[in-house]
């Protein structure tokens, strides 16, 4: 007999609206191909022949994905009550329809028609992705909901609702204004601290002796990238969480993983945060009463607010979600900066972490970089001794690659690297690369080398006349590798533009010392005045090269 004062739905519908760059055509397959395959992951005891399909195509490029459950009942003891039906459900579509929709909309009705689902398959009215239709929700007002309501502002209750649940979040006294935004670190959090300690020596133990070296890896991470709760919003990259996860670069990956916890999707959601796919969000504005959708615009709402940024601080800790995060964070390092080819053949944990740091500041520059530094560095099997030779290889491998695509890393920062593997266990400190005051001039390794197998070209000095001539921080400076000497400067560089300068008849209050003080920069002026350059007293690239000509001009007879 039929039940029907039941309040549990059992038939749901998806709206799922085109990915960029797929056409309607690929959806439509991608659709039918999927429902006639179906089966939910999370509920296996549900045979796919309990549920019947149907895609239907809506305006323009939308379409709908109905899925009714016909009458399978499952007994409340078999299954965890708060891991609905129709949350299972949401998860599984969104899953099949990855990389060419994205699901937009949900709907759930009952059918008088069929049998209801057990008790434990329905969902409590509410949440961020409540399938209760008869009220409006903040996300029916986002861009591309398919809703009429999309663009509009957000009506009072649902702003209060939304400012009640932001000024519940219990404010975080680490979050410190830094630069032009705040920072938060955790590495204070002593409790969050052995969490973290503890779920990866759980996680570490188990694995594969390569997943194991990359949560190791990941585990060292915290202590200099910072923790899975860290927060920082000064930079460029909007809004970073975790360790290390920019948000226009990799967050939206954490992010993605992260919002497959319900508890986790539904805390951001009732706060007005929603992750769509690729770097996208709805985040409601509370000034502008409108919920903005985007990626850049989005983050900078979320970094506006700092009831936003404490809500990711506490999602990170708060034993109900935070292994959700910490998972989501681990399995991003794990696919995409511990992920690098030949890595097998590194024989320390030193270095591999090395190369996973390099590779999380900047991935681009690190990929090929065994397949070209192993043939370099001879021999056949891991050891500590040819990890000692690979270290340098990899950093030359590094720095050149990036001068070849115009981006300059900082010395400094580059050199810290280093550093840290000294702590680590491997120290190839005594390198004359990695310990040079400023990138080596005329090193073979600076632009990269050719493809792994080719021969190492050399480079041409940009100074070719003495005393610049063999400076490597002068050659530093005129490739543009290394910043410009001025006042305050010492060294051999400034020794050298001394020199250069008497030779060239400036008087050089002072004499050749080594320091740039105001007798050099007065000298460096005339000298710029004369030949028609920017007169500033700084000696960079330009300067330097005009310098080089003069000396070669006076000693051709």
């Amino acid at each position: 007999m039929i039940d029907a004062s039941t309040e549990s739905p059992n038939v749901f519908m998806f709206t799922i609206t085109l990915a960029p760059g797929v056409v309607a055509e690929a959806l439509d397959a991608r659709l039918l191909a999927q429902s006639g395959a179906f089966g939910l992951a999370a509920r296996p005891e549900l045979a796919p022949e309990v549920f019947e399909h149907r895609i239907l195509r809506g305006a323009g490029a939308e379409r709908v994905w109905q899925i009714a459950f016909a009458g399978f009942d499952v007994p409340l003891s078999e299954h965890d009550a708060s891991d609905t039906l129709s949350d299972a459900l949401l998860a599984e579509v969104r899953e099949r329809v990855a990389t060419f929709g994205e699901v937009t909309g949900t709907a759930a009705y009952i059918d008088l028609s069929l049998p209801p689902p057990g008790p434990d398959c329905g969902r409590e009215p509410g949440g961020p992705l409540s399938f209760d239709r008869d009220a409006a929700h903040w996300e029916d007002y986002a861009s591309g909901s398919g809703k009429t309501e999309a663009g509009d502002e957000l009506p009072d209750d649902i702003l209060d609702a939304i400012t009640q649940t932001r000024s519940s979040v219990p404010a975080e006294p680490g979050l410190k204004p830094w630069g032009k935004g705040h920072m938060y670190f955790g590495h204070t959090d002593k409790p969050h601290l052995a969490y973290l300690k503890a779920y990866f020596e759980e996680r570490a133990a188990p694995a594969s002796p390569s997943d194991r070296r990359k949560i190791n890896a990941f585990r060292v991470f915290q202590s200099r990238e910072g923790s899975t709760a860290s927060i920082n919003t000064y930079d460029n990259q909007i809004v970073t969480w975790g360790t290390g996860w920019g948000g226009l670069g990799l967050l939206g990956k954490v992010m993605g993983l992260s919002v497959t916890n319900r508890v986790v999707r539904d805390r951001l959601g009732g706060a007005g945060v929603r992750y769509r796919s690729k770097n996208v969000y709805d985040v409601v504005d509370l000034s502008s009463k409108r919920v903005v959708t985007g990626s850049r615009p989005a983050l900078e709402v979320m970094r506006a607010s700092l009831p936003l940024l404490y809500l990711l601080i506490h999602i990170a800790r708060d034993p109900g979600t935070r292994d959700a995060v910490t998972e989501a964070q681990l399995r991003a390092f794990m696919e995409g900066s511990a992920n690098i080819p030949r890595s097998d053949e590194i024989a320390t944990q030193a270095l591999f972490n090395l190369v996973t740091h390099l590779k999380h500041w900047a991935p681009g520059y690190v990929i090929g970089c065994l397949e070209w530094a192993l043939p370099k560095a001879g021999g056949t099997e891991p050891s500590i001794d040819r990890d000692r030779v690979l270290a340098p290889l990899i950093g030359r491998y590094f720095y050149g690659k990036a001068r070849k695509y115009k981006w300059i890393p900082d010395w400094k920062q580059f050199q810290l690297y280093w550093k840290h593997m000294k702590e680590d266990g491997l120290d190839c400190l005594n390198d004359p690369f990695i310990t040079a005051s400023a990138p080596p001039a005329g090193d073979p390794f600076l632009d990269a080398g050719p493809p792994p197998g080719g021969d190492t070209p050399a480079v041409t000095p940009v100074l070719k006349n003495k005393p610049l001539a063999g400076v490597s921080e002068l050659e530093s400076v005129a490739r543009g590798a290394a910043g410009a000497l001025r006042k305050g400067a010492k060294g051999a560089g400034v020794k050298a533009v001394q020199q250069a300068l008497i030779q060239l008849e400036y008087q050089v209050d002072g004499g050749v010392d080594g320091d740039f003080g105001p007798g050099v920069e007065r000298a460096v002026k005339a000298f710029q005045d004369k030949y028609d350059l920017k007169v500033d007293g700084v000696v960079g690239a330009i300067t330097l090269k005009a310098m080089d000509e003069k000396l070669g001009a006076q000693s051709r007879p």
